[in-house]
């Protein structure tokens, strides 16, 4: 499977989120840590709970945000790397 079909899911026994306006909190309950998600990362988290491959993370950022394709891409690799260093996100 390419990187670009991968599919991740949220560990929702570890983490909870509330959204508060555009933006979202995510809880990591294990580490007790918060993180605040702007914008393009509420976007892109309410995308990855529903199962929502990368492809498509990339191509609604390049659409809701103004950022080329290139830089959406590695936005994107960027912010689900960093969600599985946390724990919070695997990929399926």
């Amino acid at each position: 499977m390419s990187e670009q079909q991968t599919t991740h899911r949220v560990d929702r026994a570890r983490v909870v989120w509330r959204q508060t306006g555009q933006e979202i909190v995510v809880l990591d309950t294990v580490g007790a840590v918060y993180y605040g998600l702007d914008r393009s990362g509420a976007l892109l988290w309410e995308l990855l709970v529903t199962g929502t491959p990368e492809s498509e993370l990339v191509a609604r950022l390049v659409r809701d945000a103004p950022v080329d394709p290139a830089q959406a891409r590695k936005d994107v690799h960027t912010f689900l790397t960093e969600l599985r260093r946390h724990g919070l996100l695997e990929p399926v």
